[in-house]
């Protein structure tokens, strides 16, 4: 098995212009599930649940990391853009890093959180959710 360090983990969104850009040097952890949602198709006189697949897709994906005027400039600018009208923007995950043969997600998204904190003993960090809208595929890089 060839297993991966998260540090190669690679990060494209899209900025308000629809050009992606890789913000992986400005994160350091990524959360992109994919589920799967099933119907219960269950009728009277059943002992045992049955049920059919659902939707798929549609999930929150996370990141956070370090303040950065960098990722700070382009989640605002996306979320100004959004409220303008915009498309989703586009996001690129490859968990194993964005390389050749490397397992890769792709998708669109719209911005729905973005926190910036800091402590007086620690460094400033924000938090970002995005809403998967549409479909996502799964393929190699």
């Amino acid at each position: 098995m060839a297993f991966q360090p998260g540090y190669k983990s690679a990060f494209y969104l899209a900025n308000a212009a629809a050009a992606l850009q890789n913000l992986s040097s400005y994160s350091d952890s990524v959360t992109v599930p994919q589920t799967v949602a099933t119907i219960e198709t269950s009728t009277f006189g059943t002992v045992a649940k049955s049920f059919i697949v659902g939707l798929t897709d549609g999930d929150s994906i996370s990141m956070n990391g370090p303040y950065d005027v960098t990722v700070h400039t382009q989640l605002t600018a996306l979320k100004s853009a959004q409220a303008a009208g915009s498309a989703a923007a586009a996001y690129i995950w490859g968990p194993g890093g964005s390389v050749a043969s490397q397992a890769r997600s792709a998708g669109s998204v719209f911005l729905t959180s973005y926190n910036v904190s800091s402590g007086v003993g620690g460094r400033v960090e924000y938090t970002a959710s995005f809403q998967v809208s549409g479909a996502v595929t799964n393929g190699t890089f």
